[in-house]
């Protein structure tokens, strides 16, 4: 701590070195340092040496860094809303850097948007970009992908760097694998969940290793239209990707990934949205291979399935007699028509997805795919579909 004698002298060598040199520099940088230690007014300090004190800002504690801020100096503001942004005070650092943008340099534009990319502030992010702050770069394509700008405004390269693929990339199956299967998105988020359920499935895969393998997921933003059907089912039309060189037909099921809907299969795809959980993915594999529901399916399934007799899928039974397999046990599949039947008498991952898979259905899933290859070998190979049901000779 500074004695009075001390300052008065230490003051007398400043101002000594500041006649002697006549320097506008040294005179910024002596009261630059009079606003750090002896608490002189920054603002006043400011409008002197203006130049000095713009090239030293980042120096300032956030107490005087903000005096400046609510003067509107552009630079201030900027840089008091980073310090707020990296403290997770979103809402306030906007009001500063919302009022600066304008005035900001690209390179300044660039380093606000990444902090924001780093905090998902998307909104943020599509204001820069609606009113032409937002340089182009990383972070513009970053927001694209959030936002599902259509494929062809999207840089191929950005996507490949990210470990995903476009539409015009030649996707090939793994002839190694039992079903392929392509996976495909129309935003970011969907591309990035897909990548962790498939990472997931990978670590242990179900219900045994090379029964299906992945695509790496594709970027299709602009070739669907997605939407909700009457139950608020997920629900995507693809026709517009015939279009282009990605062939379905290369592949044995498809994995569409909007942003909202309730999963669902529908005959070889799946719509499942990105924030589905991995037990809800592997719920919705089953479905490829022919496993039903074990809750309450809707009235209009329930009006065709319901009506049939005996295996239905691997995991349902429908009788109207009693006659079932020995151990299996009621289901709520169907409310008309027969009585279901379900191999366990606790709920499974069928009725309740978050269980997850159990050493039972794990083998009745393993014995059903016993099936499966037998067909495959009879059948085509773009016969999968159809050779996914259960054989009524199963019935003992």
């Amino acid at each position: 701590m500074l004695t009075l004698a001390k300052y008065i002298k230490l003051a007398a060598l400043l101002l000594g070195c500041l006649i002697l040199s006549g320097s506008g520099n040294q005179r910024g940088t002596i009261d630059f340092w009079h606003v750090l230690n002896s608490k002189a007014n920054v603002s006043q300090s400011y409008w002197h040496f203006s130049s000095y004190f713009t090239a030293h800002l980042e120096q300032l504690p956030d107490s005087m860094l903000v005096k400046l801020a609510r003067l509107s100096i552009p630079l201030a503001q900027y840089i008091y809303s980073l310090r707020l942004l990296e403290g997770d005070h979103l809402n306030t650092a906007k009001i500063y850097w919302g009022s600066a943008v304008s005035e900001l340099p690209n390179e300044h534009r660039e380093v606000l948007a990444q902090h924001l990319l780093a905090r998902s502030r998307w909104g943020d992010l599509a204001f820069l970009n609606d009113n032409n702050f937002l340089p182009e770069g990383a972070t513009k394509e970053y927001l694209k992908l959030e936002l599902g700008v259509n494929h062809n405004k999207v840089s191929s390269a950005f996507v490949s760097e990210l470990g995903f693929a476009s539409l015009g990339d030649d996707i090939k199956p793994k002839p190694h694998c039992l079903f392929n299967v392509l996976t495909m998105s129309n935003h970011r988020s969907g591309l990035n969940k897909l990548d962790e359920l498939i990472a997931i499935y990978n670590q242990t895969p179900e219900p045994h290793k090379n029964v299906f393998c992945f695509s790496k997921p594709v970027y299709v933003a602009g070739a669907v239209q997605c939407g909700l059907n009457e139950n608020q089912a997920a629900r995507c039309e693809m026709q517009t990707i015939a279009h282009t060189n990605l062939s379905f037909d290369d592949f044995d099921f498809k994995i569409m990934m909007p942003r909202h809907g309730t999963a669902n299969v529908t005959n070889d795809t799946m719509h499942i949205n990105s924030t589905a959980t991995y037990p809800v993915f592997l719920h919705e594999l089953m479905h490829f291979n022919g496993f039903e529901d074990e809750y309450v399916l809707p009235q209009a399934k329930q009006a065709w399935l319901c009506t049939q007799r005996g295996y239905v899928a691997p995991n349902l039974y429908i009788s109207d007699d009693g006659h079932r397999p020995k151990g299996w046990h009621k289901a709520k599949s169907c409310q008309k028509g027969g009585v279901a039947y379900k191999p366990s008498e606790n709920w499974s991952i069928m009725e309740y997805q978050q269980l997850g898979l159990s050493d039972q259905y794990r083998a009745l899933w393993l014995n059903h795919l016993d099936i499966v290859k037998a067909d495959l070998k009879r059948a085509p190979r773009g016969a999968t579909s159809i050779n996914i049901g259960v054989k009524s000779e199963q019935i003992k």
